[in-house]
């Protein structure tokens, strides 16, 4: 066929038609050959692509972000605002590695601490009176005092505050001086094993472990930085500063172990107290009028285990300082020559008008009142030259806490300077008695009295015992958490009661002696058995109508009592009260004394 042949043309346009149907259907003008399929990725493949495509993308974000400035925040933190300060006479505290929410008082270019921090954080030794504006610390020997105008205390907004200096000077602590920007200060009371590390490059201090977070202050190559915790990337510091926040582990090398201790700058308070070779044997001697007096010799004679009396001859009358007073300098000189010791007990409660807990409470708040109570007490005491005193303020609230611990320091050293034995009655620990500071007590006095009785008592709504075992256990466990049993005296009653209930009720009870209580079950046919759970003999009966249930407190449940007390060690043991104990009660005690 010749190209040039017009037949050629012809023959195109003929089949054009021919050739577009076959391409609309498919297929080629080639022929009816079909053309092959490719395979479908398979879907596992399309997963490991995206699981690659997650890889690279990951490792070129990591790759990015190492450089320097990549994705980094350049905003600065508001310092200020990490301290909480709003004004110019405020500076930020950083206390043990943590910034602190309450501010330091800056006054005349000194840093004054507010009362309630210094209390909190510092130093809970330091007492105010805010009755009369006058901020005391009392060591063994003495009582300092600053006032107002001292310069060393001064008042913001009704609060007292204390020169850093001021508190440093009888604190075991450390300080820095004013820092700036923002105006703060270090303080450093806990001591241990430290992390430190060298920056090996100039870095920011970020408020959190994110590069996008705000920078509180920059690094320098070279300074040294305590490191406080870590992760996989980033470290918790303290900056030379002060400062602290986030910086990367890659701008720290050189790590070491730095041992830290006290600087020793202020001595611990060393309080001698008085300690017997024997057992303290101590019983209560209850009287109400000078006449009392006269009843001693029965007690020496019958009771010659007894080292010590506490007469009750002193008690509060007003919210001045005054105390009723039956002392008798013939009752000392008896119980001398029975070689016996007498501590006089000071009481809250057994004047007629004088409210324990308001009154106690408006007498020991005040500084001048308390020094005229302790001089009232001391000199009565000295001009009968009895031995020491015996301290049983009952009822305290708890806004009365800080100023009875308060007064007992001042009695203290005044019990000292006339060598004079301070002893101090206290009921078995309790939430409810937390605020009596036996804390305190364990250091100031010489001996700490546990009332061990009362378990149940005449205000109780249910019937039960005196003391039971389980109870005085729980009041020497719990006292000695805070007091060393070598000053530790336990008290035990010579007395149980006899509970009346009607239809379940109790609806009256009283307190009778060893004898007297045996004496109202034999009178109406009932006996005792011991009871385990209590660890006293029980016993009841039935008459006009009601149940009359009792606990006895006798030779059993005294004994059991003892031996509890041997195992713990305690300086010796307590007893109330004289006269209401059978006679012999007195064996089974100087088997305990003696240690038997």
């Amino acid at each position: 066929m010749n190209l040039n042949d017009d037949s050629f043309e012809d023959l195109y346009y003929e089949d054009r038609e021919t050739i577009e149907k076959r391409v609309k259907e498919g297929k080629s003008h080639r022929g009816r050959k079909k053309r092959k399929k490719r395979p479908p990725i398979p879907v596992i493949m399309l997963v490991v692509f995206a699981f690659l495509l997650v890889i690279i993308i990951t490792w070129a974000s990591t790759a990015l972000s190492s450089f320097e400035g990549f994705g980094s925040s350049t905003a600065e933190a508001d310092r200020n605002k990490l301290f909480g300060i709003d004004s110019d006479d405020e500076a930020g505290i950083i206390l043990n590695d943590e910034y602190m929410e309450e501010q330091a008082f800056v006054m005349n270019g000194e840093p004054f601490l507010s009362f309630s921090f210094v209390k909190n954080n510092l130093n809970d030794w330091f007492y105010y009176d805010e009755n009369e504006k006058l901020l005391l610390y009392s060591t063994p020997e003495q009582t300092f005092e600053w006032g107002l105008d001292k310069g060393d205390v001064t008042e913001k907004d009704g609060e007292a505050y204390l020169s850093l200096e001021l508190v440093k000077a009888y604190t075991d602590m450390e300080s820095s001086g004013l820092l700036d920007d923002p105006a703060h200060i270090i303080l450093k009371t806990e001591w241990g094993t430290e992390t430190r590390a060298i920056i090996d490059k100039n870095c920011p201090v970020r408020l959190s472990d994110s590069k996008k977070s705000e920078i509180i202050t920059n690094l320098s190559e070279g300074d040294d930085v305590k490191v406080l915790e870590a992760n996989n990337v980033w470290s918790r510091v303290q900056t030379p500063d002060g400062f602290l926040g986030y910086v990367e582990n890659k701008r720290l090398k050189d790590f070491s172990e730095e041992e830290t201790e006290s600087p020793g700058l202020v001595e611990e308070l060393q309080y001698n107290s008085v300690h017997y070779d024997q057992k303290i044997i101590m019983g209560w001697h209850q009287m109400v009028y000078q006449g009392g007096n006269d009843g001693l010799s029965d007690f020496l004679v019958k009771d010659k285990t007894m080292n010590v009396i506490s007469p009750t001859w002193y008690s509060l009358t007003d919210t001045e300082g005054g105390i009723s007073d039956l002392s008798s300098s013939d009752y000392v000189q008896t119980a001398h020559e029975a070689r016996v010791m007498v501590w006089p007990a000071v009481d809250n409660f057994n004047t007629a008008g004088f409210d324990a807990t308001k009154g106690t409470f408006e007498l020991l708040s005040h500084t001048s009142k308390r020094k005229k109570l302790i001089e009232n007490i001391v000199l009565s005491i000295l001009s009968v030259g009895a031995d020491g005193i015996n301290i049983d303020f009952e009822n305290l609230s708890g806004e009365t806490g800080e100023h009875f611990a308060q007064f007992l320091k001042e009695l203290s050293i005044a019990s000292k300077a006339n060598g004079l034995v301070l002893s101090v009655d206290n009921y078995v620990p309790k939430e409810y008695s937390k605020h009596y500071h036996r804390e305190v007590q364990g250091k100031v006095c010489d001996f700490v009295v546990i009332m061990g009785y009362d378990e149940h008592n005449a205000g109780s709504t249910k019937a039960g015992p005196v003391a039971s075992i389980d109870f005085v256990r729980e009041g020497i466990e719990e006292t000695l958490r805070e007091v060393d049993a070598s000053k530790v005296i336990n008290g035990l009653p010579f007395f149980s009661r006899l509970w009346q209930e009607k239809n379940g009720t109790v609806v009256e009870s009283q307190a009778l002696g060893m004898a007297e209580a045996k004496k109202a079950l034999s009178d109406h046919g009932a006996t005792a058995s011991w009871d385990d759970a209590s660890g006293c003999n029980y016993g009841e009966y039935e008459s006009g109508g009601a149940r009359y249930r009792i606990w006895l407190e006798d030779a059993d449940s005294v004994n059991a009592k003892l031996n509890l007390m041997k195992v713990q060690g305690l300086a010796g043991a307590a007893f109330w009260k004289l006269g209401l104990e059978e006679s012999g009660i007195w064996d089974l005690i100087s088997t305990y004394a003696l240690g038997e």
